[in-house]
């Protein structure tokens, strides 16, 4: 009765997701198409396994969170918008990206695509052709309108490049004898790698606010480890571990990674309290390593006038605005040029 009762409730919380203005336009069709799913199993149940009408009630409570995650003004859209761009890269599907927000400081990753179990379990369901992952990611509330303390989720991103791709677990096939552990700890330096490939020292300073000296775990190498293996690659420099995910990255036939940001040099936008013109992607990826080393800059008081007689809150305030910002006139610049819908 429970997962029944659930499928109701679901299918009438993404309704109301269907007619909120903060939507885009594939995640309205995914949300649609997901609730035509939630229908078929309600009108089929008698012919279906007890035991798939209970998973697909865990995946559609759990789609239900991060769609509607995505819907409030709250949701990091400059965030997504960047995270987009990188995808383009690493996927040949049209990933859907959604955030639920989070209490306290979890930003993470929830490997679980509801999709891929509708097109397994239910394969007389008609999906009309749709056939896209939804990556799920959680960020902190109180960050959602923060760009330069949002950057971890390109970490999450990497773990779903790593996780979608199996790139880790072909890790131990190639060097199987490692310890139990250590199959998390390559999943994430590897996130980290990814991460600083299009952030760069963004990537580290957030990690070090984030998990400061933390030691060794069984679900994590110790921060001062990520950080080093982080900026080794960033110095050009291999080791066995980054040999080894490189190495398997071409065997998978993804592209193996490299840096893919250009730090802008947003000085003269922001001393004046403007927005910077992003003239590339990369610049867009590397915004984020320029207007951390400016944050830390206007912390110190070495930027210009106007820090002057400021808070340090103030100073945040106004240099993740203007980050922000500078993110979104670019995302509207390229929709009004191409006249794609968001």
């Amino acid at each position: 009765m429970r997962p029944r009762i659930d499928l109701f409730l679901v299918r009438d919380s993404l309704r109301d997701c269907l007619e909120t203005t903060y939507f885009s336009g594939k995640l309205h069709t995914f949300t649609a198409r997901l609730i035509e799913a939630i229908e078929y199993v309600l009108d089929n149940q008698s012919s279906l396994s007890p035991d798939v009408v209970r998973d697909f009630s865990y995946h559609a409570l759990t789609a239900n969170r991060y769609l509607a995650g995505s819907t409030t003004k709250e949701s990091p859209y400059e965030l997504e918008y960047c995270l987009r761009a990188v995808l383009r890269k690493w996927s040949k599907r049209d990933c859907l990206i959604t955030t639920a927000l989070t209490d306290g400081r979890d930003f993470h990753f929830y490997p679980v695509d509801p999709w891929e179990f509708v097109k397994t379990a239910l394969p007389n369901f008609d999906a009309k052709g749709l056939d896209a992952p939804l990556v799920q990611l959680g960020v902190p509330r109180i960050y959602s309108h923060k760009p330069l303390f949002c950057v971890p989720l390109y970490h999450e991103l990497g773990h779903f490049v790593d996780i979608s791709n199996s790139v880790v677990d072909l890790s131990v096939l190639v060097e199987p004898t490692i310890a139990p552990r250590e199959l998390s700890h390559r999943r994430e330096h590897f996130a980290d790698l990814f991460a600083s490939a299009y952030v760069g020292e963004a990537s580290t300073r957030a990690l070090e606010t984030i998990a400061p000296n933390h030691p060794t775990t069984h679900s994590h190498p110790a921060t001062a480890d990520r950080v080093a293996t982080v900026r080794e690659f960033m110095n050009g420099r291999s080791t066995p571990l980054i040999a080894l995910l490189q190495h398997c990255l071409a065997q998978l036939g993804l592209p193996t990674l490299k840096i893919e940001y250009t730090s802008p040099v947003i000085r003269d936008a922001f001393d004046d309290i403007r927005t910077f013109r992003v003239g590339s992607e990369s610049e867009l990826h590397g915004l984020f390593d320029s207007a951390w080393k400016y944050f830390e800059d206007a912390l110190d008081k070495k930027t210009p006038a106007w820090t002057s007689g400021m808070t340090d809150a103030e100073i945040e305030r106004i240099v993740n605005d203007l980050t922000e910002k500078s993110i979104r006139n670019t995302s509207i610049r390229e929709r009004w040029s191409s006249g794609a819908a968001p």
